[in-house]
């Protein structure tokens, strides 16, 4: 596993200066890291490169990603958004 798939970095990435941003996505580091495979792990590095404002936007139902692998992860970090979309 790289250094950049490591649950610590991970972690660190999910500090975003925003309290609801960090609330919901350490949560999910906490929750789902161990189970996550490699790529998934990747895909969720990738997501973490995306703006605050869009993230927040995903997570809130108020945007939808148009990548699949964004889009399969948000589900993953917000269930209830998987019935509206």
């Amino acid at each position: 596993m790289s250094e950049r798939l490591k649950k610590g970095y991970l972690q660190w990435r999910c500090r975003r200066g925003t309290k609801e941003l960090d609330v919901i996505l350490i949560r999910f580091m906490d929750n789902h890291y161990e189970q996550m495979s490699d790529d998934e792990l990747l895909d969720f590095d990738r997501l973490l490169d995306n703006q605050d404002t869009l993230l927040w936007d995903w997570f809130c139902g108020h945007l939808v990603p148009e990548n699949k692998n964004d889009k399969h992860l948000v589900h993953k970090i917000n269930p209830k958004l998987a019935d509206k979309v």
